[in-house]
């Protein structure tokens, strides 16, 4: 029994000076969160979005959807619908159509 006591006292003689700061860490790792620990955490948790690459990516896309918006409405027709010219001026066949029938 006194040779325990002669090692113990030895022990912390020579272990005084070292100080355990990791104490939380290591708890941490033993005991497992709760669901509510980690709903807290990932509540809690920072969403860092980089301005650079992210503003670049909408520019693209905002450029892209306008090229190609732009590119559709070159390619149809530069007057849709059918005109027709009648002394000299020049009219939309459907709106002369729909006169015609609204004075027969």
């Amino acid at each position: 029994m006194e040779d325990k006591k002669q090692i113990k006292n030895r022990l912390n003689k020579e272990l005084e000076n070292i100080r355990f700061t990791k104490q939380t860490d290591v708890l941490k790792k033993v005991y497992r969160p709760t669901w509510k620990d980690k709903l807290h955490q990932l509540w809690n948790k920072e969403i860092s979005i980089p301005i650079l690459p992210v503003s670049s990516a909408v520019v693209i896309l905002l450029f892209g959807y306008g090229f190609f918006t732009i590119s559709e409405f070159n390619n149809q027709d530069e007057y849709p619908y059918e005109t027709i010219e009648i002394g000299g001026n020049t009219y939309w066949k459907a709106e002369v159509e729909r006169r015609l029938v609204n004075e027969e």
